[in-house]
């Protein structure tokens, strides 16, 4: 496989769940062979090639290389064009619920500068992702406007999110997979992209492997985004590579750091054959490497979706061999985006595209080592410059 992500500027990370996302699926594992033609994908009439496409003509490597190839350049634009058509009034309240997760620390990173920049006041509640409710009622009775969530789905909260709406309090999600409904704004890398996101590791997987891998998926099916990303993988290898195989391993978030690295180890010692290890998202491998290692079990290639400072670390340690991108930080921006359109009362026409998040695939260690030593987080914020861009799109110098 081609290896190296391109770089698209000398300098381009200037500026720099896990994607938590809590729901319910009781989804079990299971393992993919050759698909039958039920079970593949109707095939896509136009001539761009889809992350799901199967191959035309049987040259399974090259049908995924050509969908991979798609997405080793680092984005450098943000995804709105159209900012508000009247001046920002200064007068709203915005709640963010930072979860006990440590991507939430990363989605809220900037959540004090957009509000200091629009002149809106700003109230973090600390809350548990998977009872957000009563930080919810605390943001009702403090009088927000706008609720930030990140991960928590509204089955989380029903209650106080049918007393916010009634209130006329709107709400910006991000990884949580809420269709639109009343009284959202926006819900940022919902089911679809997550589902798009496990397709695109699945392609990468598939032309790396030489159409030859034997995967194990380890996920946390209470997540419904996870499940829509296990899904992308699942239909990938159906589609577009007979002779590749997929399994997952289900774990909870207790299991993060403590016991994933001996389920991990296990599951390799019974199967042997497994030559990849794709991670759902950023905190699951935490440890898993040195696991394996003391129980000398033979490092498969490990990959995943959504990096943060494991992945690139063990990327430039030569133990993990891809992850994709997933910019947390810029998410908030596209939230507070939404919501700035709101209060000049604009409609969000460019939603669809702007809850598509830009997005990469990182299989370089040059690059990896230059995203730890750029990001505070040491993770990859968005586009370089995203700030600067919706603040100048909100006509905010």
């Amino acid at each position: 496989m081609r290896k190296g992500t391109r770089r698209v500027t000398a300098a381009i990370f200037a500026l720099g769940l896990v994607a938590a996302a809590c729901g319910g699926d009781d989804s079990n594992s299971e393992e993919t062979a050759a698909p039958t033609e039920s079970e593949a994908p109707a095939p896509d009439e136009s001539t761009a090639p889809t992350e799901t496409d199967a191959p035309a003509g049987g040259d399974e490597v090259a049908a995924a290389q050509a969908l991979v190839d798609t997405y080793m350049t680092i984005p450098t634009e943000i995804g709105v064009t159209v900012g508000p058509s009247a001046a920002v009034p200064a007068d709203k309240k915005v709640a963010w619920l930072a979860c006990e997760l440590p991507s939430c620390a990363e989605v809220g990173e900037d959540w004090g500068k957009i509000t200091d920049a629009l002149g809106w006041e700003l109230k973090t509640i600390n809350v548990e992702s998977a009872s957000p409710g009563a930080g919810v009622q605390e943001a009702i009775d403090w009088g927000a406007n706008y609720i930030a969530i990140s991960g928590s789905p509204v089955a989380t909260f029903a209650e106080q999110y049918a007393a916010a709406v009634a209130a006329g309090i709107k709400f910006a999600f991000a990884y949580n997979g809420e269709a639109p409904a009343d009284g959202i704004l926006t819900s940022i890398s919902g089911n679809d992209a997550v589902y798009a996101a496990g397709a695109r590791m699945a392609n990468y997987i598939i032309a790396d492997s030489g159409a030859a891998a034997n995967v194990l998926m380890v996920n946390i099916q209470l997540f419904p985004v996870l499940v829509a990303e296990e899904e992308g993988m699942r239909d990938t290898f159906a589609a577009g590579c007979a002779a590749c195989t997929f399994d997952v391993l289900p774990v909870q978030i207790a299991d993060i750091g403590v016991n994933i690295p001996g389920l991990v180890a296990s599951y390799l010692q019974e199967n042997p054959e497994t030559n990849y290890v794709s991670y759902a998202f950023s905190a699951l491998p935490i440890g898993v490497t040195a696991g394996l290692e003391a129980a000398g079990v033979a490092l498969p290639k490990q990959v995943g979706v959504d990096f943060d400072l494991t992945g690139l670390s063990e990327i430039v340690a030569g133990t993990h061999t891809a992850w994709t991108s997933n910019p947390k930080a810029y998410a908030s921006w596209v939230m507070a985006h939404a919501m700035v359109l709101d209060a000049v009362g604009d409609e969000f026409a460019e939603r669809a595209t702007a809850e598509e998040l830009p997005n990469f695939i990182l299989d370089d260690a040059t690059v990896a080592q230059e995203i730890i030593d750029s990001s505070p987080l040491s993770n990859w914020k968005g586009p370089e410059g995203f700030a600067e861009q919706f603040l100048a799109l909100w006509g905010i110098a």
